[in-house]
């Protein structure tokens, strides 16, 4: 019997650790997927309790619920991404980044701890220079271009243009400043 019609017989088993790796990290996706579609529809009626709109424009649960909505769908459309790659999936199983994760659950814990003190303006600027110079590597000027419309253009389109105040700095001197 030749090499090939052995092979061909008894095709040699798959590697179990490869394949229970898979598993638990589909297992893993299937879960955050349920977890932010649930998340999604609670916060949305949540926010209606909370009034979409004022006599004088946005009510208090506007924002969450558009934001709810896009999240719900963002997740959606994640699961329904997975499940093709996964029909049509030969190769190795996709390894979750870790670090990177823990990188933006981080830097959104401290945005959130930091923002009452230092304003929206400047921690959303740090936060989104962290992530597009030091975590994406980004061009310099890209950074501050992207970093600067993200929270001085945000800041005042939304003091501005919807007449809703972001929170300024706590600190009197920033505060001075109009950040």
């Amino acid at each position: 019997m030749s090499h090939e019609q052995a092979f061909a017989e008894h095709p040699p088993a798959p590697n179990e650790q490869a394949t229970a790796a898979r598993a638990s990290s589909a297992r893993l996706t299937a879960g955050a997927q349920v977890v932010l579609v649930a998340l999604s529809f609670y916060v949305a009626v949540e926010s209606l309790g909370l009034g979409l709109w004022t006599s004088f424009g946005p009510g208090p649960g506007f924002f969450p619920f558009v934001l709810a909505i896009a999240l719900g769908l963002l997740a959606l459309a994640w699961a329904a991404q997975t499940r093709r790659a996964r029909a049509g999936e030969d190769g190795p199983a996709e390894r979750t980044d870790v670090g990177h994760a823990a990188a933006v659950l981080g830097s959104l814990v401290v945005l959130a701890a930091v923002m009452d003190l230092a304003g929206y303006q400047i921690s959303v600027f740090a936060f989104l220079m962290f992530h597009l110079k030091w975590r994406a590597g980004r061009s310099w000027a890209l950074s501050l271009v992207l970093a600067l419309a993200g929270s001085a253009g945000v800041y005042h389109g939304f003091d501005q243009g919807l007449m809703v105040q972001l929170p300024p700095s706590a600190l009197p001197l920033l505060a001075g400043w109009g950040l």
